[in-house]
C-alpha cells in the first residue's frame, strides 16, 4: 500500500486486510484460493478497476483464478511474485536466487517455478520464515530477537545466494535483520517492484491516473484496532477511518469465482 500510494499518487487506493481470516501462511491452498475469492468479489462490488494481490500466499494459491475472472469483468489483476521475480533476475550476478516466504508460499512453489521458467539454469533455494510474520505485527522486527531468529532461518543460505526475495509483504520491517545474517545478498522487496508493475499495467489499459490527490481507504474484517495499530508501524503514520467489513460466502460466487463458499 505505501509503495503504491508513493508511485501512484493520483490514484484512489482502496485496502482490505482480511483479518478475521489470517494468516494465510499456514492455510491449505484449497481454503487460501476460498478465502481470496470472497475478498476479491467483495472488492468488485466496491467498483474497484484493478486488482492488486498483495499477499504472496494469496497470489501463490489463487492468482490464476482471480486473474481469468477478472478479464472476464475487464478488471486486470495483478500479484505480487512475477514483479519480485523480474527484479531479482535483473539483479542477481550469479545465478544463485534464494526466497524466503510464508510456509504456504514456499509450499506452493509459485516463485521457484517463475524464476526457472524465465531462467532455466538458475540455482533456486526457498526457505519457510513463519516467525517473521509474528515478529512484525508485534513491532519487534529489530534488536536481538528478530536477528537471532533471522540467523537460524537463514542459516542454509549462507552457502552462496547472491540474491534473496522478501516473499511476505511483512517482512521488509525485519531487512535489518535479514541483511544482518546475510551481509553479501542483496535484497530484493516485491513491493516496489509491484508497484512499477502497477503503473504499467494501469498505463496499458488505459486506465492510469496522474493527477495528485489520490485517496486511501482501509477495510478490515475484524480487529479495527490493532490493524490501525499494526498498520501505523507499516505506514509510518496515522491511518484515519478504517471500516469493518462483512466478507459473505458468496462474494466470490457472483463473479464466477468457484468455491468461495464453504460447502
Amino acid at each position: 500500500m505505501q509503495a503504491l500510494a508513493s508511485r501512484l499518487p493520483g490514484e484512489d487506493l482502496l485496502y482490505l486486510g482480511d483479518t478475521a481470516r489470517v494468516p494465510y501462511g499456514a492455510r491449505s491452498g484449497d481454503t487460501v484460493r476460498r478465502y481470496s475469492h470472497r475478498v476479491a468479489g467483495h472488492l468488485w462490488r466496491r467498483g474497484i478497476k484493478a486488482l492488486v494481490v498483495a499477499c504472496n500466499t494469496a497470489t501463490t494459491w489463487a492468482l490464476p483464478s482471480l486473474a481469468a475472472a477478472g478479464a472476464e469483468l475487464g478488471v486486470p489483476v495483478l500479484g505480487v511474485i512475477e514483479p519480485g521475480v523480474d527484479r531479482a533476475l535483473a539483479v542477481s550476478q550469479r545465478g544463485h536466487v534464494a526466497v524466503i516466504g510464508t510456509e504456504g508460499t514456499v509450499r506452493g512453489g509459485a516463485y521457484t517455478r517463475a524464476l526457472l521458467a524465465r531462467h532455466p539454469g538458475l540455482r533456486v533455494d526457498a526457505v519457510a520464515c513463519p516467525l517473521f510474520v509474528a515478529l512484525a505485527e508485534e513491532g519487534w522486527h529489530e534488536g536481538d530477537i528478530a536477528e537471532r531468529v533471522a540467523e537460524r532461518y537463514l542459516a542454509p543460505l549462507r552457502a552462496g545466494a547472491d540474491t534473496l526475495i522478501l516473499g511476505c509483504t511483512h517482512y521488509p520491517l525485519l531487512a535489518g535483520a535479514i541483511q544482518s545474517a546475510l551481509p553479501d545478498v542483496a535484497l530484493v522487496d516485491s513491493a516496489h517492484s509491484t508497484a512499477e508493475a502497477t503503473a504499467r499495467m494501469l498505463g496499458d489499459h488505459a486506465l492510469l491516473r496522474s493527477a495528485g490527490g489520490g485517496q486511501q481507504r482501509f477495510l478490515v474484517t475484524d480487529h479495527v484496532e490493532r490493524f490501525h495499530v499494526v498498520g501505523e508501524r507499516f505506514l509510518g503514520g496515522p491511518l484515519g477511518e478504517v471500516e469493518l467489513v462483512d466478507i459473505r460466502d458468496d462474494d466470490g460466487e457472483a463473479f464466477g469465482l468457484p468455491g468461495s463458499a464453504h460447502r
